[in-house]
């Protein structure tokens, strides 16, 4: 039995409606293996789906087959596929975390305290010098 991901769960909701909870060799461990938070929030990127994730989102506390069965019956067939939004890279910031050994939120607040020449003398700490 191959491990599901959140993007397989979202394909049987939108496109291929199978039940792959139930259809599962062992479906109580598959139940497992749905991430609400990770459908819903792949659900929130298309116009017709968002509101529906959004009612998943105030119904956390529902068994992930009910919400799982929920998307299945409300959702028009259909292909759904977005790029995921990720962080942009910053220097910067990654010099910080490094630095000062924090999260990536500290990292952002140490940055609006810092001044320029602060940020240089951070990158100069992490050079590695050699031939």
């Amino acid at each position: 039995m191959k491990d599901l991901t959140p993007f397989d769960f979202i394909s049987a909701v939108s496109d291929n409606k199978k039940d792959i909870i139930r259809e599962a060799e062992n479906p109580a461990m598959t139940e497992k293996e749905y991430l609400p938070f990770i459908v819903n929030r792949g659900l929130s990127f298309f116009n017709d789906s968002i509101l529906h994730a959004n009612e998943m989102n105030q119904r956390s506390h529902l068994f992930h087959a009910a919400q799982f069965d929920y998307y299945r019956a409300v959702l028009r067939k259909r292909k759904r596929f977005s790029k995921w939004h990720k962080a942009e890279k910053d220097v910067d910031l990654d010099a910080i975390q490094q630095v000062y050994e924090c999260s990536r939120t500290v990292a952002k607040l140490y940055f609006k305290a810092l001044s320029k020449k602060d940020l240089y003398e951070i990158h100069s700490r992490l050079e590695k010098g050699g031939n």
